[in-house]
């Protein structure tokens, strides 16, 4: 039987690439350099069909915690491709004790399932501007699952 090499070809492809897929440059000097007990905590519940909050306002070099909390009873995305490629991450999460984290260069949508799901995602602005978030499962959208994130 012959061996596949696809496996050692995809290992090396994303080594080679794992740089080109990071859009802030520099991002884990701007985490390492941070001073994390200063971060500030924003939380978003999501709602049929809301974001609550539905707009938020957040400064460029602070750390930030953010906590989407579902209280809804249908799962929801909380979708922000723009913006989650213009951070630096540093990590995302699920609550202890049964949780776990995740650390990558970026992310492209988090969903938190229903009836009390929870994901926090710790970041900070680097790129500043207005992007859209929005709910991409059905039609939450066009019922009303969309704001934006402001960094100035």
């Amino acid at each position: 039987m012959k061996k596949s090499t696809f496996p050692l070809v995809l290992a090396t492809f994303l080594v080679a690439t794992a740089p080109a897929l990071a859009q802030v440059p520099n991002a884990s000097e701007i985490v390492k350099a941070a001073n994390w007990d200063s971060m500030e905590t924003v939380t978003v519940e999501l709602l049929e069909h809301d974001f609550r909050p539905k707009d938020l306002k957040l400064s460029a070099g602070k750390p930030y915690r953010l906590v989407l909390k579902n209280t809804g009873e249908k799962d929801h995305y909380y979708t922000a491709e723009g913006f989650f490629k213009s951070v630096a991450w540093r990590k995302v999460q699920t609550p202890r004790p049964h949780g776990g984290e995740i650390k990558a260069p970026y992310f492209t949508a988090i969903e938190a399932y229903k009836k009390g799901g929870q994901v926090e995602l710790f970041f900070i602005p680097v790129t500043k501007g207005t992007f859209e978030v929005i709910c991409t499962i059905d039609d939450h959208k066009e019922q009303g699952m969309f704001g934006t994130i402001k960094v100035e």
